[in-house]
């Protein structure tokens, strides 16, 4: 047991918010590296990247990436239960400052792209000796989290850019929604998305791929749909919803994202550095696989 707490793993907890591409990347490479891995998120997250996420635990039960399996933790008391099980990543709706007291985490790291809604101040609220880890540029180190760690400052990591067109048309003929997006499709308002495709399915430019309210998302260009929000995920306003790979070939919409990747080992590297100078004899076998890994 850890810290003498009845529902401790053995292995040290890292906690992941955000179960996004980049997000998701993290935790596997964590994962991999040794640490007990939980990702905290929305109820109904709106990620579109389901195929290079583990966004789909939270609307299956169960996800996998590149090889590892996230299993949905409806309640806080089944999370440490999941991670004693060294082959699988906790998923949960509940905050990580929620389940944080109980797990007696090691770490903490945001997405960039859950930074914008949920606030930036990890630091002031993570558990005394938690490294706190912000990806993106909206984090200031040393005042929101510990360690800040870059990604790509111009539009989603990895995403892939061709002609521009536009992505969102009413019923009508009005032009509601963002015009100019290239493969990428922005919600113009919030709401629930509702549709019947899949992550890979082949789609034509203008064909219809869902709905938000009232507000028809069509397909931007002719391609493999690489992201699509679940049927029934709450989109935020300017979520994107839709990107659609002209490649067209629907293996390319599954595994983990190359640039998504190599964010995640810059994570496992600066917490690995971090936690050496905090602690001289970190917990057996951490490091070396971190190393490893990165």
């Amino acid at each position: 047991m850890r810290n003498g707490k009845a529902n401790a793993v053995e292995r040290p907890v890292a906690i992941v918010v955000g179960a996004d591409d980049v997000g998701s990347a993290v935790a596997v490479a964590l994962h991999r590296s040794g640490f007990a891995t939980v990702i905290c998120d929305d109820i109904d997250p709106p990620w579109a990247r389901r195929g290079m996420s583990f966004t789909n635990a939270w609307y299956f039960g169960n996800a996998e990436l590149d090889g590892e399996a996230a299993v949905f933790c409806a309640s806080a008391k089944s999370i440490s239960p999941v991670l004693r099980r060294d082959g699988l990543i906790a998923a949960t709706s509940w905050s990580w400052h929620g389940i944080a007291p109980a797990l007696a985490p090691v770490a903490i790291v945001r997405s960039g792209s859950t930074s914008r809604r949920g606030g930036r101040a990890l630091k002031a609220r993570a558990p005394e000796g938690a490294v706190t880890i912000g990806i993106g540029r909206d984090y200031v180190s040393g005042v929101d989290v510990d360690v800040v760690i870059p990604s790509d400052p111009e539009g989603p990591t990895g995403a892939i850019i061709t002609g521009q067109t536009t992505a969102f048309e009413a019923g009508t003929t009005d032009l509601v929604g963002a015009v100019d997006q290239g493969p990428l499709v922005y919600a113009p308002k919030a709401g629930r998305f509702a549709t019947n495709r899949r992550i890979g399915d082949l789609v034509r430019r203008r064909e219809l791929v869902g709905a938000i309210g009232n507000v028809d998302v069509v397909a931007p260009i002719s391609g493999a749909l690489r992201g699509l929000s679940s049927r029934g995920a709450a989109i935020f306003e300017g979520a994107m919803v839709l990107e659609v790979d002209p490649r067209g070939d629907p293996v390319l919409c599954f595994g983990i994202d190359e640039r998504a990747g190599r964010i995640a080992q810059r994570v496992v590297s600066a917490l690995t550095q971090h936690l050496r100078s905090a602690m001289p004899e970190p917990e057996s076998g951490v490091a070396a696989n971190a190393e490893s890994a990165a």
